[in-house]
């Protein structure tokens, strides 16, 4: 336990050199808690400069005056520094450079080991199934992002081959490439049978010139009985797709839909066993599949003696949106990064798509 009653050194007895360690004496520690969920704990041992490095030398040879020796098999950092050891060690001299205060820095969620007993060891603080107490910041980010799609694949023309899918099976097959190529062939001066346009210049494009009435291949009469209700039709499906193809006349090529890319931006110190799931990039996970590794990576929010864990507001936005709750999303190859002092960054992120491929693309877990 630290020495509270610490006024002074004890000078070195007969036989003793001014560089042993038993001069060493530890004050009281200093704690800090953050809101990311750890405690950060800071040991100190005061004494001459010459002592101070033995003692953070090692060994049971160089303990402190309470018997306390800093690394070693039975030591504060058991083994020495490595992944449960501290995080900062450092010596600040006082006092004319003679006496200093040699101290030892840990991050934990147990503050009484590393309050007296030394440093957390693992697994209880760190991996990737409980929360990593080695993270420093973990940032999930919802942002939009619109994707162009072709013109000739916009809703007018899907629910038009959805109608004549219904009405007669397979007389959609072809419907929009003979869309593409009538507005090509008006484009061109020509009629539907490849001959030039009488009066051209004083005609107006019109779909039905293109298009044979009668069943089979395809037919316009399920379309003029029928009504886009979203967005409301003008009047009938025909008409809502003679407007599509005077906007493509006019020169639109393609329209804009919503995508959203979910993404995590990860900062751990050296210490950290948090993975960055290459093995599982370029597949297709569930919203429910983010969720449980949310879970998983996300440390207490309130202090350790709260049972209130994992009050994270997107995963009831992602769990519960109608636009989320069944999503697919295509998980990009994590970008990785080392920062200054050993510290990494890992960025995750998560496109949501509808239209992802799954012929292209294997699903999460899948072999």
């Amino acid at each position: 336990m630290a020495n509270n009653t610490f006024v002074g050194f004890n000078l070195p007895t007969s036989g003793q050199s001014s560089t042993q360690s038993e001069v060493v004496k530890e004050l009281q520690p200093v704690t800090t808690w953050s809101r990311d969920g750890n405690y950060k704990v800071t040991r100190r041992w005061r004494g001459p400069i010459d002592s101070l490095i033995a003692f953070s030398n090692g060994g049971s040879t160089n303990a402190d005056f309470a018997g306390t020796y800093f690394t070693g098999t039975s030591g504060i950092l058991s083994g020495g520094a490595g992944r449960d050891g501290a995080i900062t060690t450092e010596i600040v001299r006082e006092e004319g450079g003679q006496i200093g205060v040699f101290s030892a820095t840990w991050v934990t969620s147990n503050i009484a080991a590393a309050q007296w007993t030394g440093a957390p060891t693992a697994p209880a603080t760190r991996g990737a199934t409980t929360g990593d107490q080695f993270q420093e910041s973990s940032l999930w980010t919802l942002d939009g992002n619109d994707i162009e799609k072709d013109v000739y694949r916009g809703m007018v023309m899907v629910e038009c081959e959805r109608v004549l899918e219904a009405s007669s099976p397979g007389s959609q097959f072809g419907f929009v490439r003979r869309v593409k190529n009538a507005i090509d062939a008006y484009s061109s001066a020509k009629d539907k049978d490849g001959n030039g346009v009488p009066d051209y210049d004083e005609k107006a494009f019109d779909i039905e010139d293109y298009f044979s009435l009668i069943v089979p291949p395809l037919s316009l009469i399920n379309l003029a009985t029928s009504v886009l209700v979203n967005p409301p039709g003008t009047v009938t499906l025909l008409d809502d797709l003679k407007v599509a193809c005077a906007d493509i006349l006019r020169g639109q090529e393609a329209f804009t839909i919503s995508q959203y890319v979910l993404r995590n931006t990860k900062t751990t110190q050296y210490t950290s066993a948090l993975v960055a799931h290459l093995a599982n990039a370029n597949r297709v996970w569930t919203t429910a599949n983010i969720k449980a590794l949310m879970l998983a990576e996300t440390r207490t929010i309130d202090p350790p003696t709260s049972a209130t864990n994992y009050d994270i507001p997107l995963l009831g936005v992602l769990g519960s949106s109608d636009v989320f709750a069944a999503s697919k999303w295509l998980y990009r190859t994590p970008d990785i990064q080392e920062l200054n002092n050993g510290k990494w960054q890992i960025t995750k992120e998560f496109w949501e798509g509808a239209d992802i491929s799954l012929s292209t693309y294997k699903a999460y877990g899948v072999a």
